[in-house]
């Protein structure tokens, strides 16, 4: 039985001015980026079992940034392509449409760490970093065991922390007094937020994946990712973002440095079972890709 908790469920717990602050956090479309059209078009058909990759490539197609960052992403390491795609549709066609719609989606969440109204300096640099690391070892560990799941789990690690971008976009002054916190007293991002804010990352994630329309099974990954009662064998794609946010952490990327973590002996792993050598083999991916391929993200 799962232990999961619905977005909506989640804010109507909390107090109604809370609620209505948090709401107006994610809906207000006004300084919030919304999902650019092209984006939101192309997620549509990925979604559509009637689409053609023709269909696909026109639409993307018209958005030249953001095929040229496809075509990019697709010749990455990791995707590891056993030839250089060259076209638009060799890349829909030989990573298939969750792929597309994966890369799709990362770079409508660039927009959160690129707007003109965020400041990128080191905060956000270190956010957008995690951000980019999470989705590529989710992804990875996934693909390993749970190949379906792989692209599902790379946009639950892209999106994870994304809250945490929204709230240094929308209330600036506020998340600069949290980073201090977490920084100068070594206390956890999502309770520090609940404690100055009400509510946390997690539940401003949760609200944008839902404005967004990715998946139920997504935002409530995010918005159970640091819910350990929901850490069970019935939510997958939990336990995979479990143990790619921990691989980042152990790596240092993002905030937190932490060599010493527990993978492998972690609740999420003791459940999934995966080797050492898996997590050695993504780390070593992982490494790769963000010293030689992180322009490519930003």
């Amino acid at each position: 039985m799962t232990t999961t908790v619905d977005v909506e469920g989640s804010v109507a717990l909390l107090a109604p001015e809370t609620a209505e602050r948090l709401q107006g956090i994610v809906m207000t479309t006004r300084d919030l980026p919304a999902m650019p059209q092209v984006a939101a078009k192309v997620i549509e058909l990925a979604s559509d079992p009637d689409t053609s990759s023709s269909q696909l490539q026109q639409v993307i197609s018209d958005d030249q940034a953001m095929t040229g960052r496809i075509l990019k992403i697709a010749n990455s390491a990791m995707y590891s392509c056993s030839r250089r795609i060259k076209t638009l549709n060799e890349a829909i066609v030989m990573l298939g449409f969750n792929s597309i719609r994966s890369l799709v989606v990362t770079s409508a969440a660039r927009n959160l760490y690129n707007t003109r109204k965020s400041r990128t300096g080191l905060k956000e640099r270190l956010l957008w970093e995690h951000s980019i690391g999470g989705a590529i070892a989710c992804r990875l560990l996934a693909a390993e065991r749970a190949p379906l799941l792989a692209e599902e789990a790379f946009l639950a690690g892209l999106m994870h922390d994304i809250g945490k971008l929204v709230l240094n976009l929308r209330v600036p002054e506020k998340f600069d007094q949290i980073v201090q916190v977490v920084y100068n007293e070594n206390q956890p991002f999502h309770t520090t937020e609940a404690e100055l804010l009400g509510f946390d990352h997690t539940q401003v994630g949760a609200l944008l994946v839902n404005k967004w329309k990715l998946s139920p099974a997504l935002e409530e990954a995010i918005l159970n990712h640091h819910n350990p009662e929901a850490m069970t064998a019935d939510n997958p794609l939990l336990l995979y973002l479990d143990l790619g946010n921990k691989m980042c952490k152990k790596m240092g990327i993002g905030f937190i440095d932490d060599p010493e973590l527990d993978i492998l002996d972690c609740p999420a792993n003791r459940i999934l079972q995966l080797p050492r050598s898996t997590f050695e083999q993504a780390a070593e991916v992982l490494q790769t890709t963000l010293e030689n391929e992180m322009e490519i993200y930003v």
